[in-house]
């Protein structure tokens, strides 16, 4: 019989407002806290972009406030966790410039929904910084020895979207580095035996004939069991609308992988989570009708996906910017999911609308449930 979903109860770990927050990580320390990073800024792109962390040490019923743990003049975003075998707790995250393209000669764009308390600031730092146009992403971690509470200075690195490195059970990390949209970019997969300091490129990923075309993004992978690893993809082609969950697996470390296949289940981002039953779980968003948060579960280390019994752990009657929801096993058989719910946006057709001022603004959200 399939495993399902029972006991669901949902809460809130960080929430403020006209707040967001976005795109969460999450894991469990070594003495048993849980653990979440998310991204607190103001809009869903914006130069006030902070990296915080929440705890919890009662398995996900409440939190701490927000903890800064890193903040640029830039956008801090999409921060990850994972706790090293020797209790390190890795913190992979980006900065970036993408809010640059608002202003042309020193003027923000006609129509953008940036509102004017904001545009002088914002106008101010791209004078000061001599920014005219997008700076180069800067990939970075950071690590703690003490649980998260205190944080080493940034490191560069290869790591640099939503999901950070997959960790091996000899404590090396390995990364799939993302394929923006382009015909024939290689997937490059690095490898670093220092806790993140420096990195080696291993391998690469071959694309099928059906996945040549597709953007394939926002991954996260997870060692099954020694040597066996599971990549899964975000996905975009030309039609918005094919953005189904691509795999690959690898059976030596990285080194070799299979051709990147697409599954028959629609949504992003994928995050990955080996349970101690030996079951993986995947929870992503499903950013379409039926807006919801979802999970689907394999028995067989990836190579089969259990895609005709889905669960859905929460449900949105309003298309808000929401998702990237990330697991974690704090007992087992008991799973933390969160996930960022911004009321600030609504979606239309794939586009994120601004609303005006909401003082309810979401926030990173979770849901407490078990499988069995």
């Amino acid at each position: 019989m399939p495993l399902t979903a029972s006991n669901i109860e949902h809460g809130v770990v960080a929430a403020r407002p006209d707040q967001m927050y976005g795109w969460p990580g999450i894991t469990r320390t070594a003495d048993g806290e849980i653990l979440v990073s998310a991204s607190e800024r103001i809009y869903h792109v914006a130069p006030q972009g902070r990296t915080v962390v929440m705890r919890s040490a009662d398995n996900g019923r409440t939190w701490s406030l927000p903890q800064e743990v890193y903040n640029s003049e830039h956008d801090d975003r999409d921060a990850d966790l994972l706790t090293m075998p020797d209790g390190t707790i890795i913190l992979t995250s980006f900065s970036t410039t993408d809010w640059v393209p608002y202003v042309i000669d020193g003027k923000f764009i006609e129509g953008t929904a940036i509102p004017e308390r904001w545009q002088s600031q914002w106008l101010a730092l791209c004078h000061r910084m001599n920014l005219t146009d997008q700076a180069p992403q800067r990939n970075w971690l950071m690590r703690s020895e003490d649980g998260g509470r205190h944080w080493g200075p940034p490191i560069d690195t290869p790591t640099s979207q939503h999901a950070g490195p997959g960790l091996l059970a000899d404590g090396r990390l390995i990364y799939v580095r993302e394929a923006p949209v382009s015909e024939g970019k290689e997937i490059s997969v690095w490898e670093s035996t220092d806790k993140g300091h420096a990195w080696e490129q291993v391998g690469s990923i071959p694309r099928s004939e059906e996945a040549k075309e597709l953007g394939l993004d926002e991954n996260h992978l997870v060692e099954t069991s020694p040597g066996n690893l599971v990549v899964l993809f975000r996905s975009g082609g030309k039609d918005r609308d094919d953005q189904y969950i691509c795999q690959s697996l690898s059976r030596d470390t990285g080194r070799t992988w299979s051709e990147i296949k697409r599954l028959p289940v629609w949504g992003h981002p994928p995050h990955l989570t080996v349970l101690s039953s030996g079951t993986v779980l995947c929870t992503y968003g499903h950013r379409r009708d039926p807006f919801s948060i979802r999970a689907m579960l394999s028995y067989d280390e990836g190579q089969t996906w259990d895609h005709e019994n889905l669960i859905i752990l929460h449900d949105l009657p309003v298309r808000h910017d929401f998702g990237y929801p990330v697991s974690v096993e704090s007992t087992p058989g008991e799973i933390i999911t969160v996930w960022y719910l911004n009321k600030k946006y609504v979606l239309e057709n794939d586009r994120m609308i601004h609303l005006p001022y909401v003082e309810d603004a979401g926030g990173i959200m979770s849901v407490r449930w078990t499988l069995k």
